[in-house]
């Protein structure tokens, strides 16, 4: 935990920002909750956890911020129609269906999907190399 604790920038808030270090966040005695403190996509994941001795659990889950700025993109298309519907009239509203399922299924499987597996095994990868971790077991949840 003491190298842990020499490569985060120590910060109540998990908030990205520029640092030489690897990490943001919070270190303690057994357990931490950091950020990668790569710039742009470093936030999007959390990491937590507890070790007792050698061993410990590491949980990897997506940002509060980034949750609801997922929710905010998933709904503006349907925003965006009720309001074209209230304004004009639309011929056919129910072809507009298909582009908003579409446009949802966008944010939730490619945006916050793909970018969540993608950013975990970075921010993991990196966590490895500094704590020196030799054995990896995963268990993946579900986004």
């Amino acid at each position: 935990m003491e190298k842990l604790k020499q490569n985060t920038k120590l910060n109540d808030a998990l908030v990205s920002e520029l640092t030489q270090k690897a990490f943001i966040g919070q270190v303690h005695e057994s357990r931490f909750e950091v950020i990668s403190s790569a710039p742009g996509y470093g936030a999007l994941c959390v990491l937590t956890g507890d070790f007792q001795g050698k061993e410990g659990i590491i949980n990897i889950k997506i940002h509060t911020a980034f949750k609801v700025l997922s929710l905010i993109f998933m709904i503006l298309p349907i925003i965006l129609v009720g309001v074209t519907l209230a304004t004009r009239e639309v011929k056919y509203p129910f072809d507009l269906i298909v582009p908003i399922l579409m446009a949802i299924a966008f944010v939730r499987f490619g945006l916050l999907g793909l970018g969540f597996r993608t950013v975990s095994n970075k921010s993991l990868n990196r966590l490895r190399e500094v704590i020196n971790m030799r054995e990896k077991k995963t268990w993946h949840n579900k986004v």
